[in-house]
Order: structure tokens, then C-alpha cells, then sequence
């Protein structure tokens, strides 16, 4: 059991994130605040390597290590250390997109750019 534990506590990352992603458009928001959200959608950008993502909009950027805490080909769910484990974030994929649900009904779209 303390194998298994210590395990679960390391992470490599995820497949699934690994690259750089460019933002492309907000989807399930409210029409009064859709060209507010699609703006922030297109300027925002995720940088993934190993177990450190990386969210950027301009010139501001946040670094967060992150654990895998569920994953599939179509799904992945984190939780990163500034967030804690209260609050997990959800990721889907779709070929080359991923939708970030940032709230419930509501995602940011994104693009995959390479790695």
C-alpha cells in the first residue's frame, strides 16, 4: 500500500497536455460577456512539460507543477499545487483540440501547436 501511495504521488505528466496550446475561443458562455471571454480565450496559451504547466496571456505567465489524477485517451483531470486537490481541473480532447471546462457549461477551446 505505501508503494501504490507513493506512486500515486508522483507524476510524470500527461500525454495528453504535453505541448504548447494556443487559445482559440471560449464556448458555453453568456452572449453579454462572449466577446470578453473569446478575446481572453485568444490571447491565452498552455505550455506542458513533464509535470509543470505553464499558463500564459501576454506578458504574464503562471508556472504550477500538476498531478494526473485521472486520464484517458479523450479526458485528462489534474490538480495542480497552487489550486490544491479542492479544486481539479477537467481537460477533453478531440484530434487536434482540447477543451478546458473552466466552469460548468463553459470552456476554452484550444489548439494544439506542437511540442
Amino acid at each position: 500500500m505505501v508503494v501504490a501511495l507513493a506512486s500515486a504521488a508522483c507524476s510524470h505528466g500527461s500525454a495528453n497536455l504535453a505541448g504548447h496550446w494556443r487559445g482559440l475561443r471560449s464556448e458555453g458562455v453568456r452572449s453579454d460577456v462572449a466577446d470578453a471571454t473569446n478575446t481572453y480565450a485568444a490571447r491565452l496559451q498552455l505550455d506542458v512539460k513533464g509535470d509543470m504547466i505553464t499558463f500564459v496571456v501576454g506578458k504574464d505567465s503562471r508556472a504550477d507543477h500538476y498531478t494526473v489524477v485521472q486520464e484517458d485517451k479523450a479526458r485528462t483531470v489534474i490538480t495542480t499545487d497552487l489550486d490544491g486537490e479542492s479544486d481539479p481541473q477537467t481537460f477533453t480532447f478531440d484530434g487536434k483540440t482540447m477543451k478546458w471546462a473552466v466552469s460548468p457549461g463553459s470552456s476554452i477551446v484550444f489548439a494544439h501547436e506542437g511540442p
